[in-house]
């Protein structure tokens, strides 16, 4: 009979969210200030941004590693389990998903799928929650991967950043080169497109703007969110965006109390910067 174990990535930010302690998590690695730090555990959201503006340099980070990642399916397959699903952040944006497709080798006995979410943050999060709910009620991984297919298929990201420089830097604005010139001036509207890149789809040139801007593509995209299944809002040190962004959905009649808001995990906080504010769901299927 077989036992199936979820895993997923720090930058999930499963680490702030309770009741899923049996998820396992395969920690990116910060470099800052020429010293390494592991996301989630040695480093805490409201510890990194406090530092951020005081860095010289852009961090760093690094996905996990194969000893990390064999240790994890070690400790599983001597609990007893068969199979373990590897939700991973976005091919596009890390390296982490190839490296646990160059893991399934590591260890005998022990069957790992790997799975690109082909989104990032708490969408990867909420694939990770689906999926243990599915174990706990006796799914297969067959029906469990299809499962994370259809939320793959219906899972949107739009957000805004302060400062360009972050993702530009670290290479992870896919069309940076259409924005350069003009990257100190606008507040773009950013998402994450079908092929899990992050890319800017509009030039707004207010934070102001860009934050109603968001929220317009998220009321547009689904009926004012009465056509969404989850939906979570994620920020980076701004509170003020925050409660802006709620007040606007308490409007339309979408119950706040009830989504996460959690902070971005420092390893995803990297390649954005402080002042960050997006909205992320998933569309009823």
């Amino acid at each position: 009979m077989s036992k199936i174990a979820i895993i997923t990535c720090s930058t999930s930010g499963l680490d702030y969210i309770k009741g899923y302690e049996n998820v396992k998590i395969a920690r990116t690695t910060i470099i800052m200030n020429q010293k390494e730090y592991m996301d989630g555990l040695d480093l805490k959201p409201s510890d990194f941004y406090n530092q951020l503006d005081c860095l010289e340099d852009i961090p760093q980070t690094a996905q996990p590693s194969p000893g990390q990642l064999l240790d994890i399916y070690q400790k599983l397959k001597d609990e007893g389990y068969t199979d373990a699903i590897y939700i991973s952040i976005s091919e596009n944006l890390s390296g982490t998903y190839q490296g646990v497709c160059l893991s399934k080798s590591y260890i005998d006995d022990l069957i790992i799928h790997p799975f690109n979410s082909g989104s990032a943050s708490y969408i990867t999060g909420y694939m990770a929650m689906e999926a243990y709910r599915l174990v706990e009620e006796g799914a297969s991984v067959d029906t469990i991967l299809n499962h994370l297919e259809k939320i793959k298929e219906n899972d949107y990201i739009y957000f805004m950043v302060d400062d360009l420089k972050y993702l530009v830097k670290n290479g992870r604005l896919s069309n940076s080169a259409a924005f350069m010139a003009s990257m100190l001036k606008i507040k773009p509207l950013l998402e994450m497109n079908e092929e899990g890149k992050i890319v800017a789809s509009e030039k707004i040139r207010t934070t102001k703007k860009a934050i109603n801007r968001v929220i317009e593509r998220f009321f547009e995209s689904t009926n004012n969110g009465a056509d969404t299944r989850f939906i979570f809002l994620f920020h980076t040190e701004a509170p003020e965006h925050l409660e802006t962004v709620k007040a606007r959905f308490e409007e339309v009649g979408i119950d706040t109390s009830s989504l996460i808001d959690a902070p971005i995990s420092p390893a995803v906080g990297c390649h954005l910067g402080k002042g960050v504010i997006g909205i992320g769901y998933v569309k009823n299927f």
